[in-house]
C-alpha cells in the first residue's frame, strides 16, 4: 500500500509542481526516470500479486489478478493524463517500462509461488 501511495504521490507532485524537484532528484539519484519507473512498476506488479489470495493462482490458465488489472489501468491513465498536462509530456518509453515492469513483477511472483509449492 505504501508503494502504491508513494508512486501516485510522486506522479502527482511532478504533475502539479508541488515538490516536483524532490521527485526529480530521486530520479537523478537512481540513474534517470526510466530507473524509477522500472523499480516502482516492478514492485507494484509484485505487490499486486502478493496481495491477491493464493487460491486465485491455482487455475492452470494465466489469469491476471484484479489488483494487477487495476494497476495497469492506473499507470496507463497516469501516462495519458501527462499528455494533456502542461507541466508534463507523454512518453511511450515510460508507458512501456510501466507496463513491462508490472507484468515482470507479476511473473516473478508467479515463479515464486511455483517454487514454494515444489
Amino acid at each position: 500500500m505504501v508503494v502504491v501511495l508513494l508512486s501516485g504521490l510522486a506522479s502527482m507532485a511532478k504533475t502539479f509542481n508541488v515538490h516536483g524537484n524532490s521527485v526529480r532528484e530521486v530520479e537523478v539519484l537512481l540513474g534517470g526516470g526510466w530507473a524509477l519507473h522500472s523499480i516502482l512498476s516492478f514492485l507494484l506488479g509484485f505487490i499486486a500479486c502478493w496481495a491477491t489470495p493464493k487460491y486465485y493462482f491455482r487455475n492452470a490458465l494465466f489469469r491476471f489478478p484484479p489488483l494487477l488489472i487495476l494497476m495497469l489501468c492506473l499507470v496507463s491513465a497516469d501516462e495519458a493524463f501527462q499528455a494533456v498536462s502542461p507541466l508534463r509530456e507523454f512518453s511511450w518509453q515510460d508507458f512501456l517500462i510501466n507496463i513491462s515492469g508490472l507484468l515482470l513483477g507479476s511473473a516473478v511472483y508467479r515463479l515464486y509461488l511455483a517454487n514454494q509449492s515444489n
